[in-house]
Formats: C-alpha cells, sequence, structure tokens
C-alpha cells in the first residue's frame, strides 16, 4: 500500500463498511484490503440478494442480540444541519484476538461501529489495539426490514496518526452514500456492491497518494435518473484555533518571512507581470519589529500601530505556524523541567535543531547534543536563571542562555513558573498617606491650626523619600491573578522597580505557579 503523500496527511489502513442485518446484527459487508478485518464465527461477509422492502439474506443466517429501534426523527447531512460532533471512544481488542494480529477485531466494537440512535450522524472515533477507526453512521428510513437501513462506512488509521483532516471526508462519504441509497439504492440492491468495491478501493489507493479522490460511480441498472454520478473529494490541512495573544508575549520566528516575501513577489510577477510586491503593510511593519526580544506591546509602539491590529496580525501569523510565543526572558526567570525532555532523548532532528540553535555559530566548546539535553534537566522551581548560570558554570560566549530557554519553551521543553504578587496584609503608614493624596494633607492642616512647629506638619505631609508609589490600577492587579510579566507591561515600569515599591508598601506575598 503507497504510503501518505504528505508528512502532514495520516495514511489510511483500510476501508469496510458496516451494516445491520435483521437477523445477524452488526456485520461487515466489504472491507478494502479484503482480509483487513477480523471476522468472529458469526460475522461474515455477505452479499445482498433482495431489494428494498424484502428481507435480506446472507451467509450464515443466525440471530444477532442487538435489536435497534428507529423513530421518526429525521436525519438530515445539509451545510445548515448542527455542528458535527466527534465523540472519542476507546475500545480493548477480545481476549481471543492475538496480540500480533495486524487486523482490525469487529466483534470488539461493533456495538460502536452500528451504535444507538442518539449517535447516529456524528463522527464517531473508535481506538481498538493498534488502530483508528473514524466513522459516521447513517439510518435511511423507509421500506425496509426493521423500517431503516444502517449502515457505517469506517476509515482505519495508525492509533497514533492526527486525522482530524479526515473528519470533513468521513462525514462526506457517509451523507453521500445516504443520498445515493435514497436515490438509487446503492446499498440496498445487490448490483451495488461493484461500484461500492471501486469507491473503497479508489478512496485508499487516491487519497493516501494524492490527497484527493475524484471518480464517476457507475450506477447503470440502479437509477434510470442517475446512470453515473461524480465524486470529489480533496485533504486539506488542519489548523487548531489560533490561541489568544496578550500585550506580554514574545513572538518568535519560526521561519525566514525574507524568503517568504522573495516567493510572494515572484508569484506576483509570474501571474500579474508587475514589479510591485503585495505584501501587506501591517505584517510588514509588524514582522520588521520582530526580534525574538521585543513583546506585543513594545512592536506596536515601535511599528505605531494600535496593539489590536498588532494582535490580528500575529494571530494570522500564528494560525499558519509561522511564529511561536514564548515569555518575556529575564535572568530572573524561574523555569522547570518538563515530562517532554524525555521525548528530545529519543528525536535526533530536536537534538540536532537545538545544538545549532543554542550554540554561537555552531561552536560548543565541549557541550554535545546530549549534554544539552541534561541542562535541561537540571533546570528546577524556585531556581533563577542567574542562579542556574552560576551553578551549571555556562561559559556564556560559547553558550546563549537566552535562545537556549526560548528553544525550551517553544517545544514545551521547560515550563515557566510565574510570579503572582498577592496583597496579603494592610499597607504601610507611607503608602497610607499616599493613597489619601490632598484630601489627607487638607485633615492635617485643620488639625494642626494649633500647632507652631510647622517642620511636623511638613513632614506628615510630604513622604520620607522619593520613591513611586503604587497607583490604583497596579493594585486592582494584585489579586492573585495576574502575574508579574503581565503586571509589568500594563504599567510600563520593570520587575525589580516594581518588587521595590511592593516592598516598600507592605503586606504583599509572592505566589509561584
Amino acid at each position: 500500500m503507497s504510503t501518505a503523500f504528505e508528512p502532514g496527511f495520516a495514511e489510511i489502513k483500510a476501508i469496510f463498511l458496516a451494516q445491520f442485518h435483521p437477523d445477524l446484527g452488526p456485520i461487515v459487508r466489504l472491507s478494502y484490503p479484503e482480509d483487513a478485518v477480523e471476522l468472529g464465527e458469526q460475522k461474515v461477509f455477505g452479499e445482498i440478494s433482495s431489494s428494498r422492502g424484502d428481507e435480506h439474506h446472507y451467509q450464515h443466517q443466525k440471530p444477532g442480540d442487538i435489536p435497534v429501534v428507529i423513530g421518526d426523527r429525521n436525519h438530515g447531512c445539509h451545510p445548515n444541519d448542527a455542528p458535527v460532533e466527534m465523540v472519542q471512544l476507546i475500545k480493548r481488542p477480545s481476549a481471543a484476538r492475538p496480540a500480533s494480529s495486524s487486523k482490525i477485531d469487529f466483534n470488539s466494537i461493533q456495538a460502536l461501529v452500528i451504535p444507538k440512535l442518539t449517535l447516529f450522524e456524528r463522527l464517531i472515533t473508535v481506538n481498538t489495539g493498534r488502530y483508528k477507526v473514524m466513522c459516521y453512521p447513517i439510518a435511511v428510513e423507509g421500506n425496509y426490514a426493521r423500517n431503516a437501513l444502517i449502515f457505517n462506512m469506517c476509515f482505519v488509521f495508525d492509533i497514533d496518526s492526527d486525522t482530524k483532516c479526515y473528519e470533513p471526508v468521513v462525514k462526506r462519504v457517509g451523507c453521500l452514500l445516504k443520498e445515493l441509497e435514497i436515490s438509487g439504492r446503492l446499498l440496498s440492491d445487490p448490483e451495488g456492491v461493484r461500484p461500492l468495491r471501486t469507491m473503497m478501493r479508489q478512496l485508499v489507493s487516491k487519497l493516501n497518494a494524492h490527497g484527493e479522490y475524484q471518480i464517476e460511480l457507475d450506477l447503470k441498472g440502479l437509477s434510470q435518473s442517475m446512470v453515473s454520478t461524480g465524486i470529489s473529494i480533496k485533504l486539506f490541512p488542519h489548523y487548531d484555533n489560533p490561541t489568544d495573544i496578550h500585550l506580554y508575549d514574545v513572538p518568535v520566528r519560526k521561519m525566514d518571512f525574507e524568503i517568504a516575501r522573495l516567493k510572494s513577489s515572484t508569484n506576483d510577477y509570474q501571474t500579474r507581470a508587475v514589479d510591485e510586491v503585495h505584501w501587506d503593510l501591517v505584517l510588514d511593519k509588524v514582522i520588521h519589529c520582530m526580534d525574538n526580544v521585543n513583546h506585543v506591546r513594545r512592536i506596536a509602539r515601535l511599528a505605531q500601530i494600535k496593539e489590536e491590529t498588532v494582535i490580528l496580525a500575529l494571530r494570522h501569523l500564528d494560525y499558519y505556524g509561522c511564529i511561536s510565543l514564548v515569555d518575556i526572558f529575564q535572568f530572573g526567570n524561574v523555569y522547570e523541567t518538563s515530562y517532554r525532555v524525555v521525548d528530545a532523548y529519543r528525536s535526533a532532528w530536536m537534538q540536532r535543531e537545538c545544538h545549532l540553535y543554542v550554540t554561537r555559530n555552531g561552536k560548543s566548546g565541549n557541550i554535545t547534543m546530549n549534554g544539552l539535553l541534561q541542562m535541561y534537566s537540571t533546570m528546577r522551581n524556585r531556581q533563577t536563571v542567574a542562579e542556574w548560570v552560576i551553578e551549571q558554570q555556562i561559559n556564556i560566549e560559547q553558550f546563549d542562555v537566552r535562545r537556549f530557554v526560548i528553544f525550551g519553551v517553544m517545544h514545551q521543553l521547560l515550563r515557566r513558573v510565574h510570579c503572582y504578587p498577592v496583597i496579603c496584609g494592610p499597607p504601610s503608614s507611607r503608602q497610607e498617606r499616599d493613597d489619601a493624596g490632598p484630601e489627607y494633607e487638607m485633615e492635617m492642616e485643620m488639625a494642626e491650626e494649633s500647632e507652631t512647629d510647622m517642620s511636623i506638619k511638613a513632614r506628615m505631609v510630604m513622604p520620607a523619600d522619593s520613591g513611586e508609589t503604587l497607583d490604583r490600577q497596579i493594585l486592582e492587579l494584585l489579586d492573585g491573578s495576574h502575574h508579574l510579566d503581565e503586571i509589568s507591561v500594563v504599567s510600563d515600569r520593570d520587575i525589580q522597580t516594581l518588587k521595590a515599591m511592593f516592598g516598600e508598601y507592605g503586606g504583599i506575598e509572592y505566589m509561584y505557579r
């Protein structure tokens, strides 16, 4: 079997058509490859020998034990229907099945492939053994035994495959078979086996080889109005929803934007034969200010663009995987090792990329790729980056600490431990006077009209030193839900200044999480 044509698309291992027989219960009617599904003694491949409205006959007629009752609910497959739900189910293989078997154990998943009515026309994913089965069960009501024809075209993948891009394909195939059954009796007529086999075989071969499928199904003998029908299916990459971007996030480039700009200008010249390069002006300014150090607010100020517009541009870049978002790097930050560092030991690519990214011009002295991973393991909670550098005796002339940390955060080898200041006690007397403002001064003037010593009045009105005081905006952020990075960016003060102000205010504690 051919491999998937693009690394981002999973390979279809097999396709099988499950159907509910009025006597046998759930059975496998067709599969490609033919030996892909392992059946029990009572479940065998069968051919329909009668048309709609009559009793269906299969080989080995033995009653099943799974009754299905179909009500009056109208199951639609149109764009205006309710959103499709993905139901994740896990089913262990039967005990009698050999562990080394490479087939799908149908007996262990039959109740999930032909489910209850509430799961009909919903995407269902079943994990069984080495495989992941994705399907979209359909019930066509009409003149059938038990008043409905129940079937399910199931796609089989490796259990570790990312199958999100196949969700619309599986749904569309199920809806297409429903329409063909209603209009041309494709599944209930014995003559439908031939086009069904052709469709299943080409779905596997075409989607695996090219990522798209286009074929004309020959429906002669099934429908006078539909002698043939065309099917066109194409796989598209799946992108997760854009993440929320904050003013304190630092965008880090994951691609060379100059090369992307050059390709854009080349394509534009070839298609429109003009000398101008059509490039989004906002993206151009935002990318120009991205140096893997500036946070979002600083980028907005340098580019002289509204912060909301910069966030929209960065969300666009993040959606297509052009950037990653990390925290503001400072030597006072605290990080701890993530469990994903174990995966890095197994990935030669990640070790090589980390070595090239962290070392200066590839010159690392005595630092090896395996040594870099061991260094990630030495970072622990409540230890700042500066303390870690001293403890590990890092040679910063050959080792870029900032890039080392950024690489670890981008690949989830490190987790940032943020510091959250919380007001836990009353403020100091000086801050109380400063918060009171002019009203406090007026009260003091009235209270001391009888005093002759004006120096006392001056000492009580004026602060003891020239340091800054906390304003109301900062005080509202000291509720335990805002970390120092956010407070620093919002208040336009560095963290050291904030900590000095907090110490002078008094009654503020720090939480790390």
